[in-house]
């Protein structure tokens, strides 16, 4: 083997030291030995193969040299000295090599002009697909860089098709085709830019996990899963640390100072993205200071707001920011960080009540293309807060409706029920902008509005039924055959081990399952909101005396509008803390009162505290409401979960509870029927052939309460009867479960059929729960049906004994089949029942 042969060999090694494991010390040393070796070669016949060798080396050197965090001049000049070489060699190729990395490190260091000139004459010049792959792929992210998405597709696709080819890069194919993720989720389309990354993650090295981490968290963010973006920049920052890339390191830190606003923390936010910044700016990396101190400005924003800081606060916070946005304009590549500090600037000025300063501000935005959803959200917040100031509420209406016509566009192309329920993470400041403007006209009928604008916007399904998805199914069978043989090993001392061996790998399918799920392209209608003059002339025209009351949590207190046929009104009902300790201390009764093995003394004890807990719910929320017929109920949070139809005066009255008001068909009528009785409880069998027995129906039983029977059967019945165990996840509710036959079937595998013309019953534990996503959506078994057009659903908020069922699920049917609406058969059912029944039933109203 020659020298140069040695040299190639060299190249090649320190590259992948580079590029695949991180290792720059390792591939500096390498490149330097090829150095070495390459300037004891004289003879001319090898002086243009030297020349290029060399360059290639100092190409390397440079790009290591800049990931150590060498200063940016030292790197520059290695890159000249390289293309000096090709100058003096005649060799086109060898400037056009180095005019590609030196683009590359530019956009890397924020000069995306400069970057843009490197790469165009690199790829005028290139003649070797070898070069002409980087080239591509770097010209590629430039494109995405500056929001030309078009332009981005087209050379990353032409990447990824040169390097799949026999003999090509298969690492250059894989960053192609995760970069393209990034231009479908620069194009607004989320659900494919997951598919592209995952598919690019599913076969990269594990060294390369970082930073594909980081652009899944863009994604992740953009969705409204803040939680999860969070989660995976931790994950992307721990392999940032091992490989020593420090920029990336301090970018995926300001990422996660970003989620942290996101979610509310914004103390901690705030000192996080100083601790950054000091980094960046140790580092002379203007953009990620910039980017930093954006953030830190925006935390100490929402201290402000959160504290209700005096106007001066805010006027002082402008100014900063104002200071921060001039310097952002002078920086290559951070006009997008200047818009966004525009938007703090004028949002400041007006609660600091300068709104005239904000004005102006709000002129200096570009137009809203290329911008990203957060941004043009928050600019119609700004705009909405301008109008509201001065009194014109039809502007400030018309900027909240245009913000919610963004979250909707968004919204429409999610196809998993938990992304649509996490994307109104997006729309917490727009609520609570229009909700403050509802609140300050003293109009019930306007508040009641504002509420259910948010609210509409984020409900309903994401999709009409889930295409077949072969590797989605083998997770989910998985998941569950690992948790069915985790229960049979119950009760065999010797099998703990192996028991948590097994749930701790069904989860792990739950988690890539449920992270698959958001693959899925969204295709229904967002839901319209009702006013609440439709809802009160609805009622009228019904000859309604059903009483609609729309629950909110208003900083320290419960409020609610309270609309009727008569009119609407505006009640402040109770103190919240308080309020929710009650809640917290009626489900810790009910769960001691459904062991049945619990003493006598203590049942007596629990049973006056659960008595006491709900008379005082019932005072501070219904009593104070003036409720003594019928009701339908509209709540979030913590509230939504309340046992309702236990409080003294609900007993023998219809009380129907969902998360939002909406209306459903009044002219349903049973047609047929199911019963299911699933494993290990001691009446369910009985308790499904009694219901069977009412409507007349078989019943599934035993072994043919099969999950793919079951959930198959739900579209077709009108009613459906689930006498199971019932499993709410909190950490991960869309596998919330009833245990069938074969295991559990969860509510992920029902996101997307069709139920509505069932009325479905879950006669299980725990299952009526909710997890609450940022921005206040419930999420769980029930939700999931409830989304899914499920005309009501009836289940237990907390457990459930089944000889209580077993005594109330046949009188509940029964009313049914008479011709009772669910809320009605239920309260009929559960009247004269001596031990608490905390059933619910969800649903749309009905009149």
């Amino acid at each position: 083997m020659d020298v140069l042969d040695v040299v190639h060999g060299q190249i090649e090694r320190a590259r992948a030291d580079a590029r695949n494991h991180r290792h720059f010390g390792r591939a500096l040393r390498t490149y330097r030995a090829a150095l070495r070796r390459l300037d004891a070669l004289t003879e001319p016949a090898v002086v243009r193969s030297v020349a290029r060798a060399r360059a290639r080396v100092l190409v390397g050197v440079a790009t290591c040299e800049y990931e150590r965090g060498t200063e940016r001049e030292h790197v520059l000049r290695l890159l000249d000295e390289a293309e000096a070489l090709g100058t003096s060699v005649g060799d086109a190729g060898i400037s056009a090599l180095v005019r590609s990395h030196r683009g590359l490190l530019l956009m890397r260091m924020g000069d995306l002009l400069g970057a843009r000139v490197e790469l165009d004459a690199a790829l005028e010049r290139i003649d070797d697909d070898h070069d002409l792959v980087p080239a591509l792929l770097n010209r590629g992210w430039l494109a995405l860089e500056n929001g030309e998405v078009e332009a981005a597709v087209s050379d990353l696709a032409r990447c990824r098709d040169l390097a799949a080819r026999e003999g090509g890069d298969p690492a250059m194919r894989l960053m192609a085709e995760h970069n393209l993720g990034y231009a479908w989720f620069l194009g607004g389309d989320l659900p494919a830019a997951l598919r592209s990354m995952d598919a690019a993650a599913h076969d990269a090295p594990p060294e390369h996990a970082g930073i594909g981490l980081m652009d899944k968290a863009a994604v992740l963010y953009e969705a409204g899963l803040l939680s999860e973006a969070a989660d995976a920049l931790g994950r992307a920052a721990t392999v940032l640390a091992d490989t020593r890339t420090w920029r990336d390191l301090i970018d995926a830190q300001i990422g996660q100072a970003r989620c942290l606003v996101g979610l509310g923390r914004y103390p901690e936010a705030n000192a996080l993205a100083r601790r950054v910044r000091g980094r960046a700016r140790r580092a002379g990396h203007d953009l990620l200071d910039l980017r930093a101190g954006l953030i830190s400005i925006d935390a100490r924003h929402g201290i402000l707001v959160d504290g209700g800081a005096p106007p001066r606060a805010f006027l002082r916070l402008a100014h900063d920011a104002a200071d921060l946005a001039e310097r952002a304009r002078t920086v290559p590549g951070a006009d997008r960080i200047a818009v966004d500090l525009e938007l703090v600037v004028a949002e400041s000025a007006v609660r600091g009540g300068a709104p005239e300063a904000a004005t102006e501000r709000l002129r200096l935005l570009p137009p809203a293309a290329g911008l990203s959803l957060g941004t043009q959200v928050r600019a119609q917040v700004v705009r909405a807060l301008v109008a509201f100031a001065a009194d014109d509420r039809r502007g400030g209406l018309a900027a909240v409706r245009k913000g919610h016509r963004l979250l909707a566009q968004q919204r429409q192309r999610l196809g998993a029920v938990e992304a649509v329920t996490a994307a109104s993470a997006h729309g917490i400041r727009l609520q609570a902008v229009d909700l403050g403007a509802a609140l300050r006209s003293g109009r019930a009928e306007a508040i009641f509005d504002a509420v259910e604008r948010g609210r509409a916007t984020f409900a309903g399904s994401g999709r009409v039924r889930p295409p077949e998805d072969p590797e989605m199914a083998a997770l989910v069978g998985g998941a569950r055959r690992l948790a069915e043989r985790a229960r049979q090993l119950e009760g065999d001392p010797g099998s703990a081990p192996e028991q948590v061996q097994l749930r701790r790998a069904a989860r792990r399918l739950q988690s890539q399952a449920r992270e698959r799920s958001w693959h899925a392209d969204g295709q229904a209608e967002v839901p319209r909101p009702t006013s609440a003059r439709e809802l009160r002339r609805a009622l009228e025209g019904a000859g309604s005396d059903r009483v609609v009351l729309d629950l909110m949590m208003i900083k320290d207190r419960v409020c609610a509008v309270r609309v009727d046929a008569h009119g609407s009104r505006l009640l402040d009902l109770a103190p919240l803390a308080p309020t929710l300790e009650q809640v917290r201390r009626v489900r810790a009764d009910l769960q001691a009162l459904s062991n049945p093995l619990l003493p006598q003394p203590l049942r007596a004890t629990a049973s006056q505290s659960l008595v006491r807990s709900l008379t005082r719910l019932d005072d501070a929320l219904l009593r104070g409401a003036d409720v003594t017929g019928p009701v339908y109920i509209a709540a979030r949070d913590r509230l939504v979960s309340v046992p309702w139809s236990l409080l003294p005066s609900r007993r023998g009255l219809s009380t129907v509870v969902n998360s939002w008001v909406t209306s459903g068909h009044a002219g349903w009528a049973a047609e047929s029927a199911l019963a299911v009785a699933g494993p290990s409880l001691r009446h369910a069998g009985a308790e499904a052939a009694e219901v069977a027995r009412v409507w007349g129906s078989d019943a599934l039983l035993d072994g043919d309460a099969t999950c793919a029977a079951v959930a198959d059967a739900v579209e077709q019945a009108s009613v459906v009867h689930l006498a199971a165990h019932g499993t709410h996840e909190p950490d991960n509710p869309v596998f919330s479960s009833l245990l069938l036959a074969d295991g559990p079937l969860f509510a992920h595998e029902l996101d997307g059929r069709d139920l509505s013309r069932s009325v479905m019953v879950l006669s299980a534990c725990d299952v009526g729960s909710a997890s609450i996503r940022h921005g206040g959506e419930p999420l769980g078994l029930t939700s999931v049906l409830l989304r899914m057009g499920a005309r009501a659903v009836i289940a237990a908020v907390a457990p459930l004994r089944d000889d209580v069922a077993v005594r109330v699920m046949p009188a509940l049917h029964q009313g049914l089949r008479d011709g009772l609406r669910p809320g009605e058969a239920l309260a009929r059912a559960v009247a004269d029942e001596p031990e608490p029944v905390p059933l619910v039933c969800f649903g749309p109203l009905v009149l």
